[in-house]
């Protein structure tokens, strides 16, 4: 390690120097060259004041170097802490814009992401005046980051783009190509998989021989969150245990690792469900004579079950690492997400009094920060809870309606929350949870119900390999049984038919449909025949086979 020097100016362009090497690192993303180099130089870059040359310039890329993995965020606080307001009137103009981007990097870091995006205002503004393409570029990603985590899609993916074409044109190759996993991801948010898988798959190859472990895990991790949306859970838990693998190795990645922990305790939770699906469906068809084996049908219900439960378990240990991680940083989004999963997993299992805290802590975290991802999500879960209790008629009568109330309420924020960011998947969880709300015995408001369906069915554009289609399948199921009042046509929608013959049931329909057609058209038996397209005298006919003529007359 290099000796500490006691004044700033005995040999001011060591940093300079030291700066410029980890710049051109940085563009190679010879990240774990340069941790080493900084890890040898710390001592001098704690000498960093006002007046010293190219002191801002030189936080600036410690910002960055601190960003990619370097741990030394609490190094780079106490320097900008050295730089009040009146420190600043006298710093070369271009020092000052790398110093706002040093800023710009530990609020983002810390959630901040007004402040975030006040100072990188600023450098996009002002930055094409030193003719420093770099900074910009730098200033375009960070932008896109604070935009994606506030779910603001569409904007991120214009930024990100305009970093893309900037980056090309000034032959940062690398620097692209991690735009590039930015804007895969925004697309594939949007809906657009297919384009963000081919670009996601260009972007690796690129950075194949690059030494960057924060982007490769991303990468792989994105991976993951593609197959869960395929519905393909084992391999995406495949995906995230590579990207869990690749944050490991190196402590200063915590963070990354943390959010990994959630992703794949999610695609457990969804395996889980998936295995309860098929064992329903298994015990379903053995209830209905079409399978064998008892004995064997339990062993295998058993091993199901318990695999079952193992993918819980691990679900539930993953996000506890995950916890552990993010509250004591005070990562207020990551932290929220936990308890958005874990409470979740409760209300899998059926603990609604665990799923409400839950669910509630998680709402507090995003409200800390107005995070309209995380508040969103929570207001859905806590919807769904109080559902279950309004389902399962826990408490009294009045407790009932007031649970329906709250699931109402809870539902109806959630739209409100999720209108606010730019994720349609979360619009659509969201109107889905409406839905299934005013359909329940309390409400019965169909049409609104039905209203909130199409909605969500617009939000998801007809992706059905989705987990939220099934989602949607469910409430659209709802609807239709608790929109059908004859008790004939709810058993018919449900495969009832009671023995009876084809020609009997559309018979029975035929009647039904006239009846209600010619009740709707003020009991004139000529606009019957026209809407139906059939003769007067088969309405005749069918309606006094009902007695209804007759009854007229």
């Amino acid at each position: 390690m290099q000796e500490q020097r006691k004044h700033p100016d005995s040999d001011p362009m060591d940093v300079k120097q030291i700066s410029d090497e980890l710049a051109r690192l940085f563009e190679l993303r010879q990240i774990g060259t340069g941790i080493e180099l900084l890890e040898r130089n710390r001592a001098l870059f704690t000498e960093i004041g006002p007046g010293y040359p190219h002191a801002g310039e030189a936080l600036s890329t410690l910002a960055q170097w601190v960003d990619a993995g370097f741990d030394g965020e609490a190094l780079l606080c106490r320097l900008l802490e050295r730089f009040p307001a009146s420190s600043r009137a006298a710093m070369p103009f271009a020092d000052y814009l790398h110093l706002r981007m040093a800023e710009a990097v530990l609020a983002l870091r810390r959630e901040e992401l007004a402040e975030a995006l006040r100072h990188l205002d600023v450098i996009l503004t002002l930055g094409p005046e030193i003719d420093d393409s770099k900074i910009v570029i730098l200033a375009l990603h960070s932008k896109a980051r604070c935009l994606r985590k506030a779910g603001e899609y569409d904007q991120a993916l214009e930024i990100t783009r305009r970093g893309i074409e900037a980056a090309s044109a000034a032959g940062l190759v690398y620097f692209a190509a991690i735009l590039r996993t930015i804007e895969s991801w925004l697309l594939f948010q949007k809906g657009r998989g297919k384009e963000a898988l081919k670009i996601l798959e260009e972007a690796e190859a690129v950075l194949r021989g690059a030494d960057d472990l924060i982007t490769q895990g991303n990468i792989q991790s994105a991976y993951g969150r593609i197959a869960v949306r395929e519905g393909r859970y084992d391999r995406a838990i495949q995906y995230f245990e590579a990207s869990i693998e690749l944050f490991k190795q190196r402590p200063s990645l915590e963070r990354y690792l943390a959010r990994s922990l959630t992703n794949i305790a999610e695609a457990q939770r969804l395996a889980a469900l998936q295995l309860r699906r098929s064992m329903d469906a298994n015990w379903e068809r053995r209830r209905n004579g079409r399978a064998a084996g008892d004995e064997m049908g339990r062993q295998e219900k058993a091993a199901q079950l318990e695999r079952m439960h193992q993918l819980l378990r691990s679900a539930q240990a993953n996000l506890a690492k995950a916890d552990a991680i993010y509250r004591p940083r005070g990562d207020h989004h990551g932290a929220g997400n936990v308890d958005v999963s874990l409470a979740q997993i409760y209300l899998d299992l059926g603990n609604l009094d665990e799923a409400e805290k839950r669910a509630s802590e998680a709402f507090q975290f995003g409200a800390t920060k107005k995070d309209y991802l995380v508040m969103a999500r929570a207001r859905i879960v806590e919807a769904m809870v109080a559902n279950a209790r309004f389902e399962e008629e826990i408490g009294e009568a009045e407790d009932s309606s007031r649970f329906a109330q709250i699931a109402h309420d809870c539902s109806k924020e959630a739209i409100d929350l999720a209108e606010r960011t730019g994720s349609r998947r979360l619009r659509a969880q969201a109107y889905i949870c409406h839905g299934l709300t005013l359909v329940n015995g309390f409400f019965s408001d169909i049409e609104s119900a039905r209203a909130s369906c199409d909605r969500a069915e617009s939000c998801l554009e007809g992706d059905r390999h989705d987990p939220l289609w099934r989602e949607l399948e469910i409430l659209r199921s709802r609807i239709l049984h608790a929109g059908i009042e004859d008790p004939n046509l709810r058993a018919w929608s449900q495969g009832a038919i009671g023995g009876k013959s084809l020609e009997s049931v559309v018979a029975e329909f035929e009647e039904l449909v006239i009846r209600r057609v010619w009740e709707q058209e003020s009991f004139k038996v000529a606009r019957v025949a026209r809407r139906l397209s059939v003769s007067p005298k088969k309405v005749r006919r069918v309606l006094r086979h009902l007695g209804l003529l007759a009854s007229e007359a």
